[in-house]
């Protein structure tokens, strides 16, 4: 008898390349928190540039194939300007890497999970003191989230529908005045979504006492 041969579809993958550590660390946050299997991180320090980066991510994505591959960065990190993106915008799709950026800095999304600010804040240092409220001894460095951020993500985990909906009164609010949405995260978020399936967050919740079945 002919054995019966069975089709499937390559796994989709996908690739988040970062500017940062601290970047770096919390998408390894996300990675363990929701079990996505099928997506890496990577952090790049040895860059000239934006436009480097972008290079070193589209040749990542050649070598290793991913479905998709995003660079994340922060304006203040890489000190570049909303024309410097936007300059960089056509040799991202040319490279076939997605940009997914903050301006001024990562801890806006994090802010993002908390409120909506009222006007564009491109200070990273008044970021930085608002979140500290919320968690005591913040960073914006990678000593946080190797420390005591080792948690953050899950802990912002369930404020990530309020996140979308704040982002999306942000870049309104403050696109115009800057000339580029401060934010892009949700593009990215939703993709890796489609991309890696919907979160098993279960094992974690239990770990940190946010889920009371410990069945």
């Amino acid at each position: 008898m002919a054995r019966k041969r069975i089709s499937q579809k390559p796994r989709r993958t996908v690739l988040v390349v970062t500017a940062t550590e601290a970047e770096a660390l919390y998408f390894s946050q996300m990675r363990k928190d929701c079990r996505y299997a099928n997506m890496t991180v990577v952090w790049e320090p040895d860059y000239k540039d934006l436009a480097h980066l972008i290079t070193l991510a589209g040749q990542m994505r050649n070598k290793e194939k991913y479905s998709s591959v995003w660079l994340v960065f922060g304006f203040a990190d890489l000190n570049v300007s909303v024309q410097d993106v936007k300059k960089a915008m056509p040799l991202a799709e040319k490279k076939k890497v997605r940009l997914a950026w903050n301006n001024p800095s990562l801890p806006l999304w994090y802010l993002l999970h908390l409120q909506t600010p009222k006007g564009f804040v491109n200070d990273p240092a008044l970021i930085e003191s608002a979140l500290s409220k919320q968690f005591p001894g913040f960073r914006s460095d990678a000593s946080y989230l190797l420390n005591e951020g080792l948690d953050l993500h899950l802990k912002l985990y369930s404020a990530k529908s309020k996140a979308a909906v704040n982002a999306s009164s942000y870049n309104a609010l403050a696109t115009s005045q800057v000339g580029l949405a401060p934010t892009n995260m949700v593009a990215l978020l939703n993709d890796i979504t489609d991309i890696c399936g919907l979160a098993d967050l279960t094992h974690n919740q239990k770990r940190l006492g946010l889920n009371k079945d410990k069945g």
